[in-house]
């Protein structure tokens, strides 16, 4: 299934040892004790006593709204939306709160904290700090999750339902007893996203397309159903996140046989991966500089079947250029 284009105005990157969007094709860092202040990122009241995988959520928004200028404050409230990615999200607290249930009983859980047994509590949250009324919607499946998002907004943009979309990955990192490798994903990445409409297409477009691949089947299925995926003319550069599974072991090969100059980057996903990998890697295509409109493509692949394909086409930008994505005003 292909969606609507969007264009992409803002970018907002929390994760472990990367200090903006610039950083965001880095490798990932584990998250180590002390990475994120709050107090830095949120500061006022109200923050303190949420989940980790909240203010991640809420500063790297913070961060890609501000990125924007005050497009996104402009937008009528009703015509606001988020699209939260999720997997592993909550799945540490999930076990924290089993376990305070079962040793100090039900009323000794946070109130802060207890709501978001939900999963859809994360993008209710991020609605509230931005006074969105228009929609929020959580997609929740693995590795794919933060791409299938995107495609959930454009297609929201494109019926008239919104006109500024924040579309995001947040994943926390799993406890000891959860973890069977020894990372896992922690952080965020938020996109502010908006129709193409005047010729200002902020960092880049972006059109996502999504496709099922049989894991009992997907060395004879492969090329029938990527090829669709990727189109007669593939980007120059395409960065597929893949496991080891009998999926991504076919993804794989069938990437290296592409001809025609494409540069394909891979992208190591971790057994228990979460959906933030594949966003971050579209969100860091987005931040590089180029001189002329550059095609790029990120591709996501879990050991379930699911695909998912985004294809970018990054704005040129020159080191050192202005930002011509807000007015001079909106800066301060």
């Amino acid at each position: 299934m292909s969606t609507g284009e969007l264009a992409v105005v803002g970018l907002g990157l929390v994760v472990p040892g990367v200090r903006g969007p610039e950083g965001a094709l880095d490798p990932a860092r584990e998250a180590v004790p002390g990475w994120f202040r709050a107090e830095v990122a949120l500061p006022g009241r109200g923050y303190r006593r949420l989940p980790d995988a909240c203010k991640y959520l809420l500063a790297a928004s913070r961060l890609a709204v501000g990125d924007a200028g005050d497009r996104f404050a402009k937008t009528e409230r009703n015509l606001r939306a988020a699209v939260v990615a999720v997997n592993n999200t909550g799945a540490a607290l999930l076990e924290e709160l089993d376990h305070i249930i079962m040793r100090d009983g039900a009323e000794e859980m946070s109130p802060s904290s207890s709501p978001f047994i939900a999963m859809s509590s994360f993008a209710s949250r991020l609605s509230m700090e931005h006074d969105i009324t228009g929609f929020n919607l959580t997609v929740n499946s693995p590795v794919t999750a933060g791409l299938e998002a995107l495609g959930t907004a454009a297609r929201a943009v494109a019926a008239g339902r919104a006109r500024a979309v924040l579309v995001g990955a947040v994943e926390e990192a799993l406890s000891p007893a959860q973890a069977t490798g020894p990372r896992s994903e922690a952080g965020a990445a938020v996109l502010q996203c908006e129709p193409v409409a005047g010729g200002d297409a902020g960092y880049g477009t972006c059109r996502t397309r999504g496709g099922f691949l049989d894991p009992g089947a997907a060395a004879r299925q492969v090329a029938a159903v990527l090829g669709p995926l990727a189109g007669a003319d593939p980007p120059g550069r395409i960065d597929a996140v893949l496991d080891d599974s009998a999926v991504g072991t076919a993804v794989a090969r069938w990437l290296d046989g592409l001809s025609g100059g494409c540069d394909v980057v891979l992208v190591p996903s971790p057994a228990q991966a979460g959906c933030l990998v594949p966003l971050r890697r579209a969100l860091g295509l987005f931040a590089q500089e180029h001189p002329a409109p550059t095609r790029r493509a990120v591709l996501a692949a879990s050991a379930q079947g699911t695909l998912a394909w985004a294809d970018l086409t990054v704005t040129p930008r020159r080191a050192g250029e202005p930002d011509a994505r807000t007015e001079p005003k909106a800066r301060t």
